[in-house]
């Protein structure tokens, strides 16, 4: 990263700070919200709300706290929490706003109890990824707890043991009925600390579900350093963004504040929850897959290639004809402007990033849709594609006239192994397991067959 003699953005140098705007709100009260993966997103989202609210004079400083990762600490506590969200799209000037919601910034598992049993906290906020709602550790059998779950769990027995009022638990992440996911998990995890403290829980605590949308790719030094230059102020925990912003939220009291700033309080979550997994996120994924087979390294240059961008305008069309949504959600219209701002080439999203743990994402995004078109007794054809592209990437099966990046996944070692035994029937098996029925199955094996010797060919029709 370039510094020269550059400083760094905090609050003794925020006066010089070149954006559109800067927190001028007290930032001494304490947090209100704790939120739990301070990552990239969670900054240009949750953070970018809060210092909206803030600005109103409403309370609503975040308690940042990551359990494991020291990044964010490293890049925040330095700038006194301050960080810059910069919003970009084709043919705009970067605009730049200096956010001063988070108050403070901890790492841990003990910093995250204890900012999860702070008073003041009245809701808390989690963007841990899809990974982070696998059945919990023991609370009992761990000293110290890792999995955000057990450790909400540990909080609430806190809270109950000394009669404080337990605070609501929003999850951020891309998942169906993520509230109730979250709600699950914390329960399994109260049940080995107290036979009774999962009633409790189960009466007393709040896991309103929730659907967010933000494109916020990971910065990189190039992106750093672009902000900075228009910053005139070193940002190490700046980001990049799209200026799309939604959060819808079932509705609960306590949230009622932030309805002020654009945050949509709803009764009924589920179809806003399949619109976004079915119609941008898989789509978004099928990009991601189809690129990489394409050898294109973007997102947004992924969507120029013509037969990759016929092939996922189809899959749309394939899950608009079986899913059913209220004619106020606009679901076509939707869908389009999702393949729109996939194409922002400001924004950078990596293929192999949107592409990582698809064993975590794909059976949230497209193996609903999946079962519903074999309901219909419609083909299924594409997402077979689709999920084919994801298991050779992540086992490292040899595709033809195409060099396939190993993602990353959560089971990519199994799938590794697996392949060695060049049995597609067997490799398509191990990686969905129980998730689709067996003719999905073995479809996506004859889908890896031809990928090996088809390449991208796979993804043109009539072949």
């Amino acid at each position: 990263m370039r510094t020269g003699k550059r400083q760094r953005l905090r609050a003794n140098t925020l006066t010089r700070a070149r954006a559109t705007s800067v927190p001028e709100y007290d930032r001494s009260a304490p947090p209100g919200i704790a939120h739990v993966g301070f990552g990239a997103f969670a900054r240009a989202h949750l953070a970018v709300y809060a210092d909206e609210l803030l600005r109103r004079g409403q309370p609503a400083l975040i308690r940042g706290v990551s359990i494991r990762s020291r990044q964010a600490e490293e890049q925040l506590e330095p700038q006194d929490g301050l960080f810059t969200v910069a919003t970009r799209e084709p043919g705009e000037d970067m605009t730049l706003q200096v956010v001063g919601a988070l108050a403070s910034m901890e790492t841990g598992p003990a910093a995250a109890l204890d900012a999860l049993t702070a008073p003041a906290v009245k809701l808390v906020t989690l963007t841990i990824t899809e990974k982070g709602y696998e059945p919990v550790d023991s609370p009992t059998h761990a000293e110290a707890p890792t999995s955000a779950p057990a450790l909400i769990a540990l909080s609430l027995a806190q809270r109950r043991r000394v009669g404080s009022a337990p605070p609501v638990f929003a999850s951020l992440d891309n998942l169906l009925e993520n509230g109730r996911v979250l709600r699950t998990r914390v329960l399994e995890a109260a049940a080995t600390i107290d036979p009774s403290l999962a009633p409790w829980i189960a009466h007393n605590v709040r896991f309103p579900s929730s659907v967010v949308d933000r494109m916020v790719p990971a910065p990189t030094e190039r992106d750093l350093d672009d902000i900075a230059d228009r910053l005139g102020l070193i940002d190490r925990a700046a980001v990049g963004a799209e200026h799309h912003r939604s959060w819808i939220i079932r509705s609960v009291d306590e949230l009622a504040p932030l309805a002020d700033v654009g945050v949509e309080l709803v009764q009924d979550v589920a179809p806003f929850e399949r619109r976004k997994l079915w119609l941008l996120n898989g789509p978004h994924s099928a990009t991601a897959y189809g690129g990489l087979l394409t050898g294109h390294d973007t997102i947004a240059a992924a969507v120029t290639d013509p037969a990759l961008a016929r092939f996922v305008r189809a899959l749309v069309d394939d899950t608009l004809e079986v899913a059913e949504f209220p004619a106020s959600l606009q679901a076509a219209s939707f869908a389009g402007e999702a393949l729109r701002r996939f194409a922002n080439p400001a924004l950078g999203h990596t293929c192999a990033q949107v592409g990582a743990d698809g064993s975590s994402k794909l059976p949230q995004r497209l193996l609903p849709v999946v079962a519903a078109r074999r309901q219909e007794g419609l083909d299924t054809e594409r997402f077979a594609v689709v999920a084919a592209i994801w298991i050779a990437a992540a086992a490292g099966v040899a595709v033809r006239g195409v060099d396939l990046p190993q993602l990353e996944d959560p089971t990519a070692g199994v799938l590794r192994a697996a392949a060695r035994r060049d049995d597609p029937q067997e490799l398509s098996q191990v990686a969905l397991g129980s998730l689709a029925g067996k003719a999905f199955t073995a479809e996506v094996a004859s889908a890896l067959r031809r990928l090996t010797t088809e390449g991208r060919a796979l993804l043109e029709p009539n072949r």
